[in-house]
């Protein structure tokens, strides 16, 4: 009898547990990522709204627990054709298709949600940890920010024009909205 009771118990505790994570999609009509790469003599950006991946949610608050996003290095588009194609193989995209950011903690304080993960761009993973405006409207749920990288980071040879490299550090604007 008792050990029917425990049992009782588990499976209801485990199907409440269960229940209270929730699983956020992208909006991928409202996402985008953008980068800003510079030269000498020209500024550039290319922005990728073909976003994918999921956010968990243990529902406290709306809290975001993790987040797991994939890009893919062909999806930006800088409105030049002949720079996206050179950026495809500067980038080594055959080689390396995918740009992938796992978080491993994500403290939302005051608005401000500050994500700790590692970041895998080239072929080369590194941890990163980075904050953005966090905001809740009815079902969704958006994260808007910036950071910066170092191409050089990911052991990637920056291209050259007229002997001058192109500047190693690039702008990278995101927003990411999660819908359920």
């Amino acid at each position: 009898m008792l050990n029917k009771k425990l049992s009782i118990i588990l499976i209801f505790a485990f199907s409440f547990s269960y229940g209270q994570k929730t699983n956020w999609q992208i909006d991928t009509k409202k996402s985008f990522i953008k980068y800003e790469g510079k030269h000498i003599l020209h500024e550039w950006t290319g922005i990728n709204r073909k976003i994918n991946g999921l956010a968990l949610s243990s529902n406290q608050f709306l809290k975001i627990d993790k987040i797991a996003l994939l890009i893919y290095v062909r999806d930006f588009d800088s409105k030049n054709s002949g720079r996206d194609s050179h950026s495809l193989e500067v980038l080594e995209a055959l080689q390396f298709p995918e740009i992938k950011f796992y978080s491993e903690s994500i403290n939302i304080k005051n608005k401000i949600a500050t994500f700790k993960g590692s970041l895998e761009f080239h072929g080369v993973k590194i941890n990163k940890t980075f904050s953005s405006s966090f905001k809740v409207n009815n079902n969704e749920i958006s994260f808007d920010g910036e950071l910066n990288l170092l191409a050089s980071d990911f052991g990637i040879e920056l291209p050259s024009f007229m002997l001058y490299k192109m500047e190693d550090l690039l702008i990278v604007s995101y927003s990411i909205v999660l819908i359920k």
